[in-house]
């Protein structure tokens, strides 16, 4: 018989016990138990350091203040008890001054035992030379008298003499250091609290709230906005100190006012003040933290320094007075001048200037953008700031029209013009600190989908001995809480424990910056945390199992210099050794991180031996385990070198596959591939010709790709990619590397060095090869060229150990005999066949794309084009879309996507260049499945309107992106235009029809809970009251709202996130007072305490792109692992009957957003001739709520429905669109010329038009008239992993029931990337297929309000004992599944039945190492019917009872067709034949990875086919 379809099933062979690493093999292969990986990350004070490792004369810790002594000399303070510096503006260097801290050329009084605090603010008297500093102690619990207020700490004052020598080792120097103490009363002091160098020794006074100093002429004050006494009263007063600092007495502590009158207004003046004369006049200015209104206030002083009245000054507009640059942090974030205000929000990362003449301010200019990395520059207008804090004018001449802000993200002071506030120059510019250095690289590893899906993540950080874990707290549903853990302190603390969600959780914690950095590196807390978690027996707190062989655990240290334990971490190594020593082997890496440690052999031979113990080094075998990484970019490489070595060490018992579907006659196309330990995997394509009953047989292999290819010199393939104005089909050579070099640089992606001549600073291995003479040190010439020679085919990173780096690439075959193999893994991406035109040109209607084709002359382009040579096309993980002619398998060309080659010099790891075989780090590079569409439109290069074959190849998990190209001539393709966004990077990037590259960046606001002002104010009140309240007048804030200062969110741009949950939907947005006030339905609590109450707040704010840049909005495109379906839209929407003047657009789901928030949460639809964009059509992002529990941050990975007016024979053009999403919602959406609305027909249950645009009296049943982008959620199948983990990665299938003449849609359930479960519940796994129906099909209709339904109004025929099928008030079936099953690819619909591929973890049982078994479920198209039995018939008469032979039935297992061990890829109709790829082996004896059996004969033709035909 003639077979009618082409199965291209894409067979994955792999070698049992081989390694996987960079790309996972697909899950529930074997390897398919996720690594647990730990992060230890050292939070000693040397974190601070720049991470450049500049030298001491011009490295700044990141500062908190700055003020002027003259002449250009400036002192600035640093964080953390971090010390304080004497620097030259003018030559950026710290100044070594004899009169100044005794000439000291370095930091001073930077130490934890001088009990000086964190700096906030600092004020210089020139007279008297005295530096007059408030400290913040209040993390800092201090013994004696009154215990509860000592041991919280407090705010203290002291005097610097700059004359003085400062501390050292054994002490302050004398009479350098003098804390504020009096007999005026108001403050206290404790007994251990700190103690200064006069003699004898005073003890400093604490104050309780929160404080801020100011001084103006002689005169410093000191307000407090809580005062001994007044603690525990329901409205705590504040109190304030005038001192005549002029006097000599007590370094002028001793001469003053203790303000005693008017004590409630002191409370207000409590964030930051400055004292200025104004007509004569005295008035204090303050930035007010205490309310949300976050005022700017203005209060007359008398002539004693102390207010004068309860209110704020008479005819000031304190209400209106808002600082629309919201909240400050430190005491020094208001300067007044000439009756201009400034100040700076180190949250929003901006610096305001206002102005006023009588009662009330005017914002004149804001100025910022949170940016760390970009150079400041006098002739760019924007100003790059990160968390701005204090900010003063200039002393000395030259600087007193002079703003200077510390910047202390930058790790430098900026200074403004006072009147723009432009940038006129900076001095420190350190870069960023190596803690900032760290959490990028660890941010870089975790944003990776692919690394994320092998490994789960958890991180500890440390410094000292104290601290151990002791468990988790767990949430209010009874699920453990993985980011509040016991035990820990302020010494060492589990911050996240490792779990399926660890990566995002780390993401948001680097987002909050909470973690603050101390004094000493003492590895003995760390030590506890790993020995007490990792050997504890509660499975839902400790991720290891000692049973499961084929699971990695590793522990990943990095540390900035010499640990100091007193043991020489003996005790430490002890523990290592022992975790190494468990049955299942716990590894442990080592990175010393920064120039400490590069230039301390001592520092390396510590960090070596515990990677030793951990089993990782061992460099008589070559086993590497201990790294040095002297900058951030080298900590980032090496972390992720590590991360990749850990989860290669996953072993792999089975052979892998993906299956796809191709329409062509009689022949069978296979992409196989073989992975190997870190090297480029190898494969094929494979053509075969079918027996005439279907089946397939080894021996009639026709061609085999690879070894055609293997026919060919690298160097005479024809390689392409987009170049500017070089359109030859051989340009991805290296004679164009110039043009390509600059493609390697636009991701910020390095070239590293592998070979080099000489050893220089590198390891010795990478001069193996240094005898050949393409090899040279560094990379230009060398790595770059050998880079494009390696995706030619050429062995540069030399595999077989030759040296020979121009020679074929090799594989070792089944023989160990080194072979040639050029060609790379085609993983996920599907096979497309090309051959010559032939789309439909017949029509009844005129209103479809047929109808168009036949006015436009389609038929003369199918003659001219009748013997175009046929293609099959295939994109691989070199990232190359191979062009394979389907008669002989010859390659005729591969296209390289531009934006892909950025990503090539992530492949480098010259680690891995060994005496026993070069390597590489194999990566997803282009992954997704071509699709091709016949398009008439005016070529932007032959610049003639005309038909043309154009085809776009989706990046897949490479990448947020895609190519289109013109295949019209096979010989001649040409690139059209590339598309790739980076969220990362905050870069969309673009490449037009003529090589010429365009970046469009964009911005991303993030906020935390410590951004808002109500926790501000519970923060700034320091109060020891641990009852929470909506007030903020004690330790803990919990309420309903959330107040963001100076900053109007939009909604449509923003994400609010809670605990990892979307709240935004439900999130009121409120205006108020130039900030914005939001409003959740569930309270949200902030505690000081950190006692484990805190919730986790997120917000995102995408800027938006305005001009021309918007035509390429792809800021929330995620990666794209769906292909674009492409049809002709009316360009008019409702009414458009002129199908000729409609318009070409490709619809695409927004991708895998990799559980970020608002990426991929969306449907695109684009201009398909040219890459812009038409319009996004966002996909809710369902809440958290207390019934449904929804808890997935939600995107849209699979491809949609698309149906025409042609599959629908629906009187309509254009098309309807239908989008499932992770989350379990299908959305229905309009792309068509529909009018008028409709409703269903309470008496006939069918839709009725309806003319009018009445709306109707019951709510339930609104009609509105239909408009072109109209959408509505109809189906929802309550995901949520505290209850049933019912995430839904793949597409649905479609089609009219025989029975019921309805439109059905097919789904199932399953988490795709953790297919066995690990470290999930299992009575929280329940999983779903279903079939529902779109009552209103062929309308659109609408559904009430938007109101969806769920399974409640499917019927369950999971116990299906002669059950009927659903009635029509039914919305459709549902089978849930036992046993932890899940689906794990889309159905397939043919003949009225539904099959279903799915998958049964065989938890328990170590020898599966996480394996399991594969099952078809069939079923009854229109009621849900299980036709197993029948199924089983088909194929040798079985019984249901032998149906699960591996497994034993009980209960009520559902019961499926059992067909074989492994993964099942989607299940391909063809002919009376099922075929499925299998990950392991099938039952089928002819061919055991591959499943073919029989399909059920029902007799019916059904119409499932006609709406794919169309793509």
């Amino acid at each position: 018989m003639k077979l009618l379809k082409i199965i291209n099933l894409i067979l994955i062979i792999v070698f049992s016990f081989s390694f996987a690493n960079a790309k996972p093999m697909p899950p529930g292969t074997g390897n398919s138990v996720p690594s647990n990986i730990l992060f230890l990350v050292d939070k000693s004070q040397s974190m601070h350091n720049p991470a450049n490792g500049t030298d001491k004369k011009s490295s700044m810790r990141p500062p908190t203040d700055v003020v002027g002594k003259g002449d250009g000399r400036y002192f600035v303070s640093g964080v953390d008890e971090s010390g304080f510096y004497y620097w030259d503006a003018d030559t950026n260097q710290i100044v070594g001054d004899k009169n100044v801290f005794k000439g000291a050329s370095y930091r001073v009084n930077s130490s934890n035992k001088l009990n000086l605090g964190s700096p906030l603010r600092m004020e210089y008297h020139e007279g008297k030379n005295r530096l007059y500093v408030l400290g913040d102690n209040t993390d800092h619990g201090f013994g004696g008298s009154p215990t509860k207020l000592c041991q919280k700490g407090g705010y203290v004052l002291y005097m610097m003499d700059p004359s003085k020598k400062q501390a050292n080792k054994k002490g302050f120097g004398k009479d350098s250091v003098a804390f504020f103490n009096t007999k005026m009363g108001g403050a206290f002091a404790c007994k251990d609290g700190p103690k200064d160098s006069r003699k004898p020794p005073q003890r400093g006074f604490i104050f309780l709230g929160k404080t801020a100093i100011a001084m103006h002429g002689n005169k410093l004050w000191i307000v407090s906005s809580e005062v001994e006494g007044m603690i525990n009263q329901s409205n705590p007063a504040g109190g304030m100190y005038v001192l005549d600092i002029n006097a000599s007495s007590n370094f002028g502590f001793g001469n003053g006012k203790r303000c005693q009158d008017h004590l409630p207004i002191y409370k207000y003046f409590n964030e930051s003040i400055d004292v200025v004369t104004e007509n004569g006049k005295l008035y204090m200015y303050s930035k007010d933290n205490t309310s949300r209104t976050g005022q700017i206030l203005k209060q007359e002083l008398g002539s004693d320094g102390c207010m004068i009245a309860d209110n704020v000054s008479a005819g000031w507009n304190k209400e209106a007075n808002k600082d629309e640059c919201g909240g400050g942090r430190g005491a020094a974030s208001i300067v007044v001048k000439n009756k201009q205000i400034y100040t700076t929000s180190y949250f929003s990362h901006l610096v305001c200037k206002y102005s006023f003449s009588g009662s009330t301010i005017n914002l004149k200019k804001k100025v910022g953008i949170n940016d760390a990395f970009t150079e400041n520059n006098i002739d760019n207008e924007d100003v790059y700031l990160q968390n701005p804090m204090g900010i003063k004018f200039g002393r000395g001449s030259g600087d007193q029209d002079t703003l200077f802000v510390v910047n202390y993200g930058r790790l430098e002071v900026t200074m403004l013009d006072e009147d723009d506030l432009s940038y006129k120059d900076h001095f420190g510019d350190s870069g960023v600190s190596l803690f900032q250095g760290a959490k990028e690289a660890i941010s870089y590893v975790l944003n990776d989908s692919a690394t994320t899906q092998q490994a789960n993540f958890g991180i500890a950080f440390w410094n000292d001995k104290k601290g151990t874990f002791t468990g988790f707290i767990y949430d209010e549903n009874g699920n453990v809480d993985y980011t509040k853990s016991t035990g820990g302190s302020s010494g060492a603390k589990l911050n996240v424990g490792i779990n399926p969600k660890g990566a995002q959780q780390i993401l948001d914690l680097f987002e909050r910056d909470d973690i603050h950095l101390n004094y000493s590196t003492i590895s003995t807390g760390f030590k506890n945390i790993i020995n007490k978690y990792f050997n504890h027996s509660n499975q839902l707190w400790n991720p290891y199992r000692d049973e499961l062989k084929c699971q990695t655990t590793a522990i990943i240290l990095i540390g900035d210099g010499q640990i100091n334990d007193k043991d020489k971490v003996n005790a430490t190594t002890k523990v290592v050794k022992a975790l190494y020593g468990k049955k299942n082997p716990i590894l442990f890496f080592s990175v010393g991180y920064g120039k400490e440690v590069y230039n301390s052999q001592k520092a390396k031979d510590i960090f070596k031996k515990l990677a030793v113990a951990g089993g990782t080094e061992n460099p008589a075998k070559g086993d590497k385990g201990f790294y040095v990484a002297e900058t951030p970019a080298d900590l980032k490489k090496v972390t992720d070198i590590i991360v990749q070595n850990i989860i290669s060490r996953q072993v792999v018992f089975s052979a892998p596959s993906i299956a796809s579907e191709i329409k062509r006659s009689g022949e069978l196309f296979q992409a196989k591939f073989q992975n190997r330990t870190n090297k480029e995997w190898f494969g094929t394509v494979l053509k075969t010709t079918l027996k005439s009953d279907g089946d397939a047989y080894t021996q009639d292999l026709a061609w085999d790709a690879a070894v055609e290819l293997n026919k060919k010199k690298p160097s005479s393939r024809k390689i392409w990619t987009a170049l500017p104005g070089n359109n030859d089909i051989n340009n991805f050579h290296v004679d164009n590397l110039n043009a390509i070099k600059n493609l390697f640089n636009k991701q910020d992606n390095v070239i590293n060095e592998y070979h080099r001549k000489t050893q220089g600073g590198f390891s010795a291995n990478l001069t193996r090869c240094k005898t050949n003479s393409i090899v040279k040190d560094g990379i230009v010439n060398d790595e770059d060229k050998g880079l494009i020679n390696f995706v030619r085919g050429e062995d540069y990173f030399d595999y077989n150990s030759n040296c020979d780096l121009t020679e074929k690439r090799m594989r070792t075959n089944e023989k160990g005999t080194d072979v040639p193999h050029m060609l790379a893994d085609i993983y996920n991406s599907t096979l497309l066949i090309v051959g010559n035109p032939k789309a439909s040109m017949e029509s009844s209607s005129t209103l479809t794309e047929s109808y168009f084709r036949a006015t436009k002359n389609y038929s003369a382009f199918e003659a001219a084009r009748a013997a175009r040579r046929e293609i099959v096309y295939g994109a691989a993980n070199n990232g190359i879309l191979h062009a394979f002619d389907t008669e002989t398998g010859e390659e005729l060309w591969g296209f390289v996507p531009p934006l892909i080659i950025p990503k090539l010099p992530t492949i480098i790891n010259g680690s891995l260049n060994s005496v026993t075989g070069g390597g590489s780090t194999p990566r997803f590079l282009l992954d997704g499945s071509p699709v091709v569409h016949d398009t008439y439109f005016e070529h932007p290069i032959h610049a003639k309107e005309d038909w043309y074959t154009l085809l776009a190849i989706p990046y897949g998990r490479a990448g947020a992106g895609f190519s289109v190209i013109d295949v019209t001539v096979p010989n001649k393709p040409l690139h059209l235009y590339s598309i790739l966004n980076d969220p990362i990077g905050e870069k969309i990037h673009r490449i037009d029809h003529n090589g010429n590259y365009f970046d469009i960046p964009y911005k991303t606001s993030r906020l935390n809970e410590k951004d808002f002002d109500e926790v501000q104010k519970v923060i700034s009140n320091n109060s020891t009251v641990k009852t929470c309240t909506d007030t903020g007048n004690t330790s803990c804030y919990e309420g309903n709202t959330l107040t963001v200062s100076g900053r109007l969110l939009d909604k449509s741009n923003t994400r609010i996130i809670v605990n990892g949950k979307d709240v935004t939907n439900d999130t009121a947005f409120t205006e108020f007072n130039g900030g914005t006030v939001l409003t959740l339905t569930k309270k949200v609590s902030y505690s000081t305490q950190q006692d484990g109450t805190q919730d986790r707040i997120r917000v995102l704010e995408i800027e938006e792109l305005s001009g021309a840049d918007v035509d390429y909005d792809y800021r929330r495109l995620g990666e794209t692992w769906s292909s674009p379906r492409i049809f002709r839209m009316p360009n008019n929407g409702k009414g458009d009957n002129d199908i000729i003047d409609d318009e070409y657009v490709a619809v695409m789901t927004g991708g895998f957003g990799n559980f970020f928030p608002s990426i991929g949460s969306n449907l695109y639809i684009i201009d398909w001739t040219n890459g812009k964009v038409k319009k996004i059509i966002n996909i809710t992002d369902k809440q958290y709520d207390s019934s449904t529990k929804n808890d997935i941050v939600n995107s849209t990975p699979a491809t949609p429905v698309v149906i025409t007016a042609e599959a629908a024979q629906g009187a309509f053009s254009g098309a309807i669109v239908y989008v499932n999403d992770l989350e379990g919602k299908i959305t229905k959406i309009n792309l068509t010329n529909m009018s008028g609305s409709y409703e269903i027909d309470a008496v006939t249950g069918q839709p009725q038009p309806k003319t009018n645009n009445t709306i109707s009296t019951t709510p339930s049943t609104v009609n509105k008239k239909i408009e072109l982008y109209d959408n509505y959620t109809f189906f929802d199948l309550d995901v949520s992993t505290e209850t049933n983990n019912r995430y839904m990665y793949h597409s649905l299938d479609a089609g009219i029931g025989i029975k019921t003449k309805k439109l059905w849609l097919f789904g199932g359930t399953g988490d795709y990337q953790n297919l066995n479960d690990m470290m999930v519940d299992d009575s929280k796994v329940n999983n779903v297929m279903f079939g529902i129906k779109d009552k209103f099909f062929p309308y659109f209709g609408n559904e009430g309000g938007n109101n969806m339904d769920n399974l409640n109004k499917c019927k369950n025929m999971t116990d299906d004992d002669g059950k009927g099928c659903p009635d029509s008030s039914d919305r459709g079936w549902y089978i849930e599944l036992d046993n932890q099953k899940k689906v794990s690819s889309e159905p397939t619909l043919t003949r009225n039945v539904v099959y279903f591929p799915v998958y049964k973890p065989i938890k328990n049982d170590p020898t599966k190492c996480g394996s399991g078994d594969a099952y078809i479920c069939s079923y009854d198209a229109d009621c849900g019917r299980n036709l197993s039995s029948d199924l089983a018939d088909a194929n040798g008469g079985k019984t249901v009872s032998n149906i699960n032979p591996s497994q034993t039935t009980s209960g009520k297992e559902v019961k499926c067709y059992y067909v074989g061990t492994g993964v099942l890829s989607k299940i391909i109709s063809f002919g009376a034949k099922l075929y499925a790829n299998i990950s392991g082996t099938s039952i089928n004896a002819n061919k055991e990875d591959i499943v073919v059996i029989n399909s059920i004969d029902t007799g019916l033709v059904n119409y499932r086919s006609s709406w794919r035909e169309s793509f």
